[in-house]
């Protein structure tokens, strides 16, 4: 799954003598991911509100009496909203599997707004294989946790890892247009924003420019660390989980702009609305590391 989304818009005021006067109502904000080759997603739909107030992800800001539409292909699809669930709408039981390389339009009516998201599913993507590699000996790091308590100095591994799959096409024309982000997560409790700076868990990156074998397999290699108490200490173990998505243009904007959700919104691709509505195809791998 993906990260949910979570959004607030800027209510501009107008002073005028003593009084304080809001000229922008709540708009829509639409969140939902087309998975080439599984079952037709959930379409997630809340409101904005003001900055200065709270932001549950509950009945407070969802919407829950909107007209969804989404036509994948040549098949409309009427989402409905789902009973005790606020802000979520889900197709009927009988809908259809998104196809690869289908063109989509989603349409959500609400009061008196429209919103719109168009394009294209990305063909599926497989992990083939991935290589991992464990050096003998820790380094040395500054280590800041993610709560930005004090610096303190520490041990880590740097654990590297290639991600391999296959693209089974020519990378031109409409086939040279992906982009993909692969993703490590390492099952531990260690985080630190300064490791993470000079390390890579993460890369959104346009797919035919990665390095691609004589078998039509891409390579995209990624670093993690796992903290140790000493220089002497052995690397633990561990698991790993890996995500590769591919998408396109849109997603890939979307993705890259949400790294800061408190003080920016992330690009939206959606007409009439904040949010992302996007074609995907993803895979997920979970290992076990042991040195």
């Amino acid at each position: 799954m993906l990260a949910r989304v979570g959004l607030v818009a800027l209510v501009v005021v107008l002073a005028r003598c003593d009084t304080v006067e809001p000229i922008e109502a709540e708009q829509l904000v639409v969140e939902g991911f087309l998975d080439a080759g599984k079952p037709m997603p959930p379409v997630v739909l809340r409101q904005t509100r003001p900055l200065a107030d709270p932001y549950p992800l509950d009945a407070a800001t969802a919407v829950t009496d909107a007209h969804v539409l989404l036509q994948v292909g040549d098949q409309p699809v009427v989402y409905a909203p789902v009973p005790g669930r606020p802000g979520r709408y889900e197709p009927p039981g009988d809908a259809p599997v998104v196809p690869p390389r289908a063109r989509y339009a989603l349409t959500v009516r609400w009061r008196d707004q429209e919103a719109r998201a168009g394009g294209l599913v990305p063909p599926p993507i497989g992990i083939d294989r991935i290589d991992v590699r464990v050096p003998d000996d820790p380094v040395q790091a500054v280590l800041i946790d993610s709560i930005g308590a004090a610096a303190r100095q520490g041990f880590i591994y740097p654990i590297e890892v290639t991600v391999w799959w296959t693209t089974p096409f020519e990378e031109v024309g409409a086939d040279s247009a992906y982009w993909v982000r692969a993703q490590l997560k390492p099952v531990t409790s260690f985080s630190s924003t300064v490791v993470d700076l000079f390390l890579r868990t993460e890369q959104i990156v346009r797919e035919r420019t990665l390095r691609r074998d004589e078998r039509g397999r891409h390579a995209w290699t990624g670093v993690y660390a796992v903290p140790v108490a000493s220089a002497a200490a052995p690397p633990p173990e561990h698991s790993l989980r890996v995500l590769l998505l591919r998408g396109y243009e849109d997603y890939a904007r979307f993705a890259s702009s949400r790294d800061a959700p408190e003080r920016r919104e992330p690009v939206s691709n959606v007409d009439g609305a904040l949010g992302v509505f996007a074609g995907v195809a993803l895979d997920s791998l979970r290992v076990r590391v042991v040195p």
